[in-house]
C-alpha cells in the first residue's frame, strides 16, 4: 500500500474496511464500538492532523499510553512516522533519558482520547541515517525483569512478518475478536493490535487485567483469542468458570509456564497455547499448538516459519538462543537510530539458555545471567521453578540465589500455596538432586511482578533477604 507516496504497511489494509467490527472499548457500551470503515476515517484525519503539525516521514513520536494509542499506531503509520509509546503518566528523568536515548522529534499530548497536539523536541537525529530496506514503524522499551532498560528498533517489515506468521500459526481472520488486557506500551500488547489489523479482525481493549471482567467479555463478545501471563491464567481459573465455545486460542507466555498451572487449565477445557518471544523478535519465536497435556518443563514448542534458530543439540550444555530471520528487530536505539546495534550479522544473541527437546520443542532453561552457582554446581533457577510447582500444594513459585560465605549462593523459594515450609523442605528432599534443593522456604499470598506481567526478580530477592533478617 501508499498514502500520498509513503510506504505504509499497517495503516488497515483494503480488506479491512466495512462495516465489520474492528475496534471496542471493554469499558464502554457496545454501542461506541469501532466498524472499521470508521476507523479508517477517524485514522486518515488524524494522519492529516499530524502532517499539518509538521510531522515528516522518518520521525519518531512518543505516545502516552491511553485507549487512543491504537489511533495513534495507524496515523503515524500513515504518515510514515514511527511510534515510541511511554507510560501514561511518564515524566521527570526517566522520561528524558528515554527521549534523548532515542532521539524522538516529538511527543504527543492529548486533549481528548482520540484528540491531541504534537509538541517538538529540538531538532531529533541531528544526522538521519541513510533510508532503511524498510522504514522504521515501533521503537519499544524492552520489558526485561533485570539490567538496564533498552528500546528495540522496530520496521514495518518486522511487524508485518511477525503479524503474518502469528496469524497463520493461531488461525486468525476476519471476523474473530481478540481481547487485549496487556499493556499496550509493550510488545506483548502492541503486536495484538497489528495482528488484528492484518487480519481485519476485532480488537477488544482492556484497560489493564480484571479476571472478573475478563471472564464477563469472553462469554458477552464472542472473543477467539486472548493473551495471558501465567498470573493472569490462575486468577482466572480462580473464578472456576469454563471457557465459552468461542474461545479457540489462549496464548500464555511471558514468563515459565508451570506443569500444575497448565494441567488444571487444560483439565478445565482452556485452549492452551504456550509461547516464546521478546521485543527484540517483535514478539514470538516459538509458539506450541493446543496443549493436550502440560509441556514438559521449558519447553516452547516449535521455532515459527521463516526464523533461523541456533542453540544447543540437548540439555546437557546449554547456551545461549541465537535468531535471525524477517521478525528480528533492526537494532537497539540510539541516538543516531542507526541500526545493527545488538546484532551480528543479522544474528540476535538472547540472554536465554536454550536447547531442543527430544521432541524438536525448543527448551528454554532460564536467563544466563540468572545462572547460580551453588557448591560448585551451575544451578539454573528455572529449572528449579518448574520442578517446585509439582509439589503439593504449590501454587506460583520462584526461586532466588542470595550470597553465602561457604555456598556461594543459597537458594530461596518464594511460593503461593497451602504447602507447609517443612512439608516443601521434605518433597524437595525426595524429589530434587541437591544443589538444586532450596535451602529457605518463603510462603507468601502473592509474587510480585512487574507491569508486563514477569516476575520482579528485584523485589523477590528483596522479599527473600527481609525473611532472612
Amino acid at each position: 500500500m501508499s498514502d500520498g507516496g509513503r510506504a505504509v504497511v499497517f495503516a488497515l489494509a483494503p480488506w479491512t474496511t466495512g462495516s465489520g467490527l474492528a475496534l471496542s472499548d471493554g469499558a464502554a457500551p457496545a454501542d461506541s464500538d469501532w466498524t472499521y470503515d470508521r476507523l479508517t476515517a477517524v485514522v486518515s484525519e488524524l494522519a492529516g492532523c499530524l502532517r499539518d503539525q509538521g510531522l515528516l516521514p522518518g520521525q519518531l513520536v512518543a505516545v502516552p499510553e491511553r485507549p487512543g494509542l491504537v489511533l495513534m499506531q495507524h496515523a503515524l503509520a500513515r504518515t510514515g512516522a514511527a511510534l515510541l509509546p511511554v507510560r501514561a503518566a511518564a515524566h521527570g528523568p526517566g522520561l528524558e533519558s528515554l527521549l534523548a536515548l532515542t532521539g524522538a522529534e516529538w511527543v504527543w499530548q492529548w486533549d481528548t482520547p482520540g484528540r491531541g497536539r504534537l509538541i517538538r523536541l529540538g531538532s531529533g537525529v541531528a544526522e538521519p541515517p541513510a533510508p532503511w530496506p524498510s522504514p522504521l514503524a515501533l521503537v519499544v522499551e524492552t520489558s526485561g525483569s533485570t539490567g538496564a532498560p533498552r528500546a528495540a528498533m522496530l520496521t514495518q517489515a518486522n511487524l508485518l512478518a511477525a503479524a503474518a506468521v502469528s496469524n497463520r500459526h493461531l488461525g486468525l481472520g476476519a471476523g474473530d475478536c481478540w481481547l487485549c488486557c496487556l499493556p499496550l506500551r509493550h510488545i506483548g500488547g502492541l503486536c495484538i493490535t497489528y495482528r488484528c489489523a492484518l487480519a481485519g479482525a476485532a480488537l477488544l481493549l482492556h484497560c489493564g487485567f480484571d479476571a472478573a471482567a475478563v471472564a464477563a467479555d469472553l462469554e458477552r463478545r464472542c472473543v477467539t483469542h486472548l493473551s495471558l501471563v501465567p498470573p493472569m491464567l490462575a486468577r482466572l481459573l480462580a473464578l472456576d468458570r469454563r471457557p465459552p465455545p468461542s474461545l479457540r486460542v489462549v496464548l500464555v507466555g511471558g514468563q515459565a509456564l508451570s506443569t500444575a498451572l497448565a494441567g488444571q487449565a487444560i483439565t478445565a477445557g482452556w485452549p492452551l497455547h504456550v509461547t516464546y518471544g521478546m521485543t527484540e523478535t517483535a514478539t514470538q519465536i516459538a509458539t506450541s499448538g493446543r496443549l493436550s497435556a502440560p509441556p514438559a518443563p521449558g519447553a516452547v514448542g516449535r521455532s515459527l516459519a521463516g526464523l533461523e534458530v541456533d542453540c544447543a543439540a540437548d540439555f546437557e550444555a546449554p547456551r545461549p538462543l541465537r535468531v535471525r530471520g524477517a521478525v528480528v528487530m533492526a537494532g537497539y536505539v540510539n541516538p543516531g537510530r542507526r541500526p545493527g546495534v545488538g546484532l551480528a550479522d543479522g544474528w540476535f544473541t538472547t540472554s536465554d539458555l536454550a536447547c531442543r527437546g527430544p521432541d524438536g520443542d525448543l527448551c528454554i532453561l532460564g536467563r544466563a545471567d540468572d545462572v547460580l552457582v551453588t557448591g560448585g554446581v551451575n544451578v539454573h533457577p528455572l529449572r528449579v521453578e518448574s520442578l517446585l510447582a509439582g509439589a503439593p500444594g504449590v501454587g506460583a513459585v520462584a526461586v532466588v540465589g542470595l550470597d553465602d560465605p561457604v555456598w556461594g549462593a543459597r537458594l530461596v523459594a518464594l511460593y503461593t500455596g497451602a504447602a507447609a515450609p517443612a512439608a516443601l523442605d521434605l518433597w524437595c528432599r525426595e524429589h530434587l538432586a541437591g544443589a538444586q534443593r532450596p535451602r529457605v522456604f518463603m510462603a507468601v499470598a502473592e509474587l510480585p511482578v512487574l507491569e508486563s506481567g514477569k516476575l520482579d526478580r528485584g523485589r523477590l530477592r528483596a522479599l527473600a533477604l527481609s525473611h532472612l533478617t
